[in-house]
């Protein structure tokens, strides 16, 4: 087996775009408030279950706030079920908003529990993780897009898919394995992608701080690094780095 690491001090024109993208946590303009009494996304506040209209369009963007896991299951029909305590039942609160569906927790959660909240959608074009909250997914659209914030953690059953697009800031981790097309990887802070089982036919890399990734590739892998990250990529690809720090691109053959 053997390994090739590049380092070139060079301008990153792509870096700067990278973090800006996992700065916006693309929620940006659904998020509001600072408890599920005040949250709203958008223009729409977070209600009970009960009281949440489901009747129109599925939506296409899962978002979860706080530390609760929810478990998506393809269907076309939307459907959504919540496990837990009677009173973390009720705590819960959910939001339509255009294509995303909401979910968070009212201040009054009881102190040390967790809710399970069961939904059932077409597979997902984008799937926001903020706080320690987990999502886990049978799948992926074709065209899809990971953003995960502080600890939380997203995983994906395998994959076939055109192109995904992952954004992780802070510890947060997001696993995954099959087929991507094309892959844009971008990590801040110390977050990691654990992708080994992933075939990439090309790859996009944007590192700023100690994040750390893996994938697999016989194509072509381009990284800005800027920081101390590492991305290992398994298999024949033709690299290229772009480095301002410490940071690696390792590829190797398996």
């Amino acid at each position: 087996m053997g390994s090739n690491t590049m380092s070139i001090h060079i301008r990153l024109p792509g870096i700067g775009k990278a973090i800006a993208a996992v700065a916006g946590l693309a929620i940006g303009g659904i998020l509001t408030g600072c408890n599920a009494e005040n949250v709203s996304f958008g223009d729409v506040k977070g209600v009970p279950l009960s009281e949440l209209d489901t009747s129109g369009a599925a939506p296409t963007t899962i978002a979860l706030m706080g530390p609760d896991t929810v478990k998506l299951k393809q269907g076309e029909t939307l459907t959504i079920d919540v496990e837990g305590s009677d009173e973390m039942i009720a705590a819960m609160r959910f939001a339509l908003k255009g294509d995303t569906l909401g979910i968070l927790r009212s201040k009054d959660a009881p102190k040390g529990e967790h809710a399970t909240v069961l939904i059932t959608m077409p597979a997902p074009e984008s799937i926001v993780v903020a706080g320690s909250g987990r999502v886990e997914t049978q799948g992926l659209a074709d065209k899809a897009e990971v953003t995960i914030a502080g600890s939380g953690t997203a995983v994906s059953g395998a994959v076939d898919i055109d192109k995904l697009k992952i954004n992780i800031a802070g510890s947060g981790t997001f696993r995954v394995d099959g087929k991507v097309r094309k892959l844009t990887l971008s990590l801040a802070g110390s977050g990691e992608a654990k992708m080994k089982d992933l075939q990439v036919e090309k790859a996009e890399v944007n590192i700023a701080g100690s994040g750390k990734g893996q994938f697999r590739s016989d194509g072509t892998v381009a990284a800005n690094i800027m920081g101390s990250g590492e991305v290992r990529v398994i298999g024949r690809a033709k690299c290229e780095i772009h480095s301002m720090g410490s940071g690696k691109l390792v590829c190797e053959e398996s």
